[in-house]
């Protein structure tokens, strides 16, 4: 079992017979802390990669998952394929190839063996403008073979051969594993279930240098009877083995156990640690915190000694580690540094790892002129990824504030919504500022509102207001008026009054173009233009009852009592249906009892309302076309001046 992934696309085995896995990103978390780009992961026994939905997302320096073999960077993971069996040169038959959908690239994925796992290296192997691949299987002739469409796109089937002077066999590679994977593989036999022999021969891997060795070590434990574990666990001297033993005893959540498991953790000393060996106990820490419970005053005060004056540290990593310690525990003075930390540039790891997850991005924006212009328009005001962490970190935090303090503090959200994310970056940095206004007393709470940013929200706090209102006179517009006004070539538009008619009309409420919109009550519309007439178009708009999607149609809820109920079903579980009722607020959810329904059905009503662009005029109206013909690209030839 392996987990933790966002969405595996596509798993392939190498020629030493381990796995791996093709992991799809987030794109609406770009520019956010934890965004995680598309990777390469190496699939070992009870692996986990700590996706979670939302902020919750692990950390990859946590001791209780693993990382990445690489992190390749944005893109929409299509297949992944071992190349062992082509017919080409030695080099590439190591080597596993990726296939990205979005920006038509297959990543020649060059594995090369790193202790008992694999790190990699990333060359372009094919690309093309455009290239949509889709998947790829290497031929009995050992040529490879790899599809490309999909999305209504034409679909089309490539041969890949090698032609050159290099030694190129069919022969199928087949390769053993070395010693540390060999390790690893021993360990990971004692994943099954109980054994006797388990701990003894696990216990002493809990200190070894491999990453991967101590996660199966620690693994192993944890499938093994606890009584026969938790004393050596706790008694434990050797402060990695212990660090790593306590890990796996808070994982299996006993409460009677809380207080041993704090006085051993206080016990470790720790002073001769690396970086990454004190966030592996930083981490135990704050697992047995979530897991068992805050500690009681007298252990609250012996942690913060041992770490409160290493906060901050100046090290990206270990300032996210510390501040969700110090933070929960109330530390002296952790407010104010954790505001200087929120006030501080990013330090040069911070902006390291902002590179790692974004310059590679920079790369792919002319690749895909759609999506790319998306992804220009983050990185030209990207969030600042340290100061975001613990402006979210600092939310949770509810007393020992000063007036000054939340001045600081909510004066940093007005800013931070100047900044370009994806989809969920506006609405990730207003939920941090609405749990903060939770604590703060209620008569200030509307101004520290409206200090933090109130003014500039929608109404469901995801994205940023700017609408410039219809000048008008609008009409009723029919169909026929409409299309007889746009049956010319578009041009010479206005791009900003095309953005502000999209707001202004309320689409921005419920659709998404490109990062910026109302999430997925409605379609996506950044492809739009591409995929329909402009009189398609209109008929959607003037007429939205007369096509419904199926992916996006409202739901009739018959009820026992002769009632009905019409919405978006949000969710469903064995009790209930989970209903939106309003397009415009869609987090207000109502819960249907189903022992009260007689029949569910797809309703031929849209939630969209007709009538949406009666408030334009003419010259408003071509704007907004252009501006959902062009995806919302300024660049797009209808908004060049003459």
């Amino acid at each position: 079992v392996s987990a933790g992934y966002r969405n595996a696309f596509d798993i392939a085995f190498n020629e030493t017979g381990d796995l791996f896995a093709y992991d799809a990103d987030m794109e609406w978390d770009f520019g956010l802390p934890w965004y995680r780009p598309t990777r390469i992961c190496h699939v070992t026994s009870a692996s986990e990669f700590g996706w979670r939905t939302g902020n919750s997302k692990w950390s990859t320096t946590y001791p209780d998952n693993l990382p990445p073999v690489l992190n390749i960077g944005q893109g929409s993971p299509t297949s992944l394929l071992s190349l062992r069996d082509a017919k080409f040169p030695a080099k590439y038959k190591k080597s596993l190839l990726a296939f990205d959908w979005t920006f038509g690239i297959g990543h020649l994925i060059k594995l090369k063996s790193s202790g008992s796992t694999f790190l990699a290296d990333r060359e372009e192997f094919i690309s093309g403008i455009p290239l949509p691949l889709t998947d790829g299987v290497v031929g009995p002739d050992g040529a490879l073979y790899f599809m490309a469409g999909g999305r209504r796109l034409e679909s089309d089937v490539y041969r890949v051969s090698y032609v050159g002077t290099e030694e190129a066999s069919a022969k199928t590679l087949v390769g053993a594993p070395n010693p540390l994977n060999e390790t690893r593989r021993k360990i990971e036999q004692f994943h099954q279930g109980a054994n006797p022999a388990a701990v003894a021969y696990a216990w002493p891997y809990l200190k070894h240098p491999d990453r991967f060795i101590r996660y199966a070590a620690r693994l192993a434990l944890e499938h093994q009877p606890i009584n026969e574990w938790k004393d050596k666990a706790l008694t434990e001297k050797d402060p990695i083995a212990a660090t790593n033993a306590l890990v796996g005893l808070i994982r299996q959540s006993k409460p009677e156990l809380k207080s041993a498991i704090y006085a051993s953790l206080v016990a470790i000393d720790g002073k001769a640690f690396s970086e990454s060996q004190k966030l592996d106990i930083l981490r135990a820490y704050e697992l047995a915190m979530l897991r068992l419970g805050m500690p009681d005053a007298a252990t609250s005060a012996k942690i913060i000694a041992k770490f409160n004056t290493s906060y901050p540290s100046n090290r990206m990593n270990m300032d996210r580690a510390l501040s969700r310690l110090l933070i929960p525990l109330e530390a002296p003075n952790v407010i104010e540094r954790t505001l200087k930390l929120m006030e501080t540039k990013d330090t040069a790891s911070a902006t390291a790892y902002r590179v790692e997850t974004a310059t590679s991005s920079a790369d792919l924006i002319m690749r895909n002129p759609q999506y790319g212009t998306d992804i220009a328009k983050m990185l030209e005001k990207i969030p600042p990824a340290q100061q975001t962490y613990m402006a979210t970190m600092l939310s949770a935090a509810k007393t020992n504030w000063t007036p000054e303090q939340h001045e600081r503090y909510f004066t940093w959200f007005k800013k931070a919504f100047e900044f370009s994310g994806g989809r969920s970056y506006v609405g990730f940095i207003d939920r941090a500022r609405k749990l903060a206004l939770k604590n703060v007393v209620e008569s200030k709470r509307a101004y520290y509102d409206k200090l933090g940013g109130a003014d500039m929200l929608s109404s469901s706090g995801n994205d940023i207001v700017a609408i410039n209102y219809p000048k008008g006179p609008g009409k009723q517009w029919k169909l026929t008026d409409a299309v007889a006004l746009l049956d010319v070539p578009l041009a010479d538009r206005d791009f900003q009054n095309g953005k502000s008619m999209f707001a202004a009309t309320t689409c921005v409420r419920c659709h998404a173009m490109g990062s910026d919109g109302g999430g997925n009550v409605g379609p996506d519309l950044t492809n739009l233009g591409t995929r329909f007439s402009k009189k398609d178009m209109l008929e959607s708009i003037i007429d939205p009852n007369k096509t419904v999607s199926d992916q996006y149609a409202a739901t009739q809820i018959m009820l026992r009592n002769g009632t009905s109920v019409i919405g978006r079903v949000t969710n469903e579980d064995k009790m209930a249906y989970y209903v939106s009722q309003n397009p415009y607020a869609p987090d207000s959810i109502e819960k249907i009892l189903k022992k009260n329904v007689r029949s569910v059905k797809y309703s031929p009503v849209s939630s969209m309302l007709p009538g949406l662009i009666n408030s334009l005029n003419g010259e408003e109206l071509k704007d907004l076309m252009a501006y959902l013909m062009s995806g919302g690209s300024e660049s797009n030839a209808m908004f060049k001046k003459k």
